[in-house]
């Protein structure tokens, strides 16, 4: 279902503008399973998974994008409704960094575009991932308690590497606090066991040119980090035709 019924309803309906909806559930959803189903293949020691869940970062990415394309908010409201779930955006921006998806730039815009009144008190991840792109701009975070568990990452972004290193460690062990239950930060499959944090962090450092300690946790020492992905993205019709018509709009 996730995958044969998904690539149907894609190949039958893009282009469509009556199914739209259908289209952003169908990417998004198809893009779970190939990430997911990527990762399970590199944990098993395949690194060739890389690939496919980079195919699926790039079907969700897309479908978020869509949405915000078609999506018309409300004039004049105080707090207009958003085109997607801020933990959607925040998961997928994550995945963007910590895999190196060159096609995330317009959805980076987005998140940094987001205003303070639209993140929860409970948001601290969504939040983190909104200064982390600021960072990553050349902008300074806004730090602030708001973060949780991600405020003293930003406290110790320069100083004392291992400092540094214990708070990401301790990011981590929040991860695996937060994989089951319903509305859990990090129940989305793809994210469960892939330390989506560090790795969005390594690379929004290397991109500054700055250096990463090693962080000592369970997580970081899995093939999903111990692997590496070839160095191309791969490309994917499905994807294209997606990415085209983004281009249009």
């Amino acid at each position: 279902f996730l995958r044969t019924e998904q690539e149907q309803q894609l190949e039958r309906h893009l282009g469509d503008p009556a199914k739209r909806a259908q289209i952003h559930v169908a990417a998004w959803m198809l893009g779970t399973w190939h990430l997911g189903h990527g990762f399970v293949q590199v944990m098993n020691g395949n690194g060739r998974g890389f690939d496919e869940a980079r195919i699926g970062q790039s079907l969700r990415r897309c479908s978020l994008l869509l949405r915000h394309t078609h999506h018309q908010p409300v004039r004049r409201a105080s707090n207009p409704k958003q085109a997607f779930s801020v933990m959607q955006g925040a998961l997928t921006a994550l995945l963007g960094l910590a895999l190196a998806d060159p096609g995330a730039e317009a959805l980076y815009d987005i998140l940094l575009a987001q205003p303070d009144s639209t993140f929860g008190e409970t948001d601290h991840l969504p939040l983190f991932v909104r200064e982390l792109l600021r960072v990553r701009a050349g902008d300074r975070p806004n730090v602030a308690s708001r973060l949780g568990p991600y405020e003293e990452v930003f406290r110790h972004w320069t100083g004392d590497q291992r400092l540094l290193a214990q708070h990401l460690a301790a990011a981590l062990d929040v991860h695996l606090q937060q994989v089951r239950g319903a509305g859990s930060t990090f129940e989305d499959p793809p994210c469960r066991l892939y330390p989506t944090e560090v790795l969005a962090v390594r690379n929004v450092r290397k991109w500054l040119s700055l250096p990463t300690p090693k962080v000592e946790h369970p997580l970081m020492f899995t093939n999903l980090v111990t692997m590496l992905p070839d160095a191309a993205w791969p490309a994917h019709d499905i994807v294209q035709k997606l990415e085209r018509t983004l281009r249009t709009r």
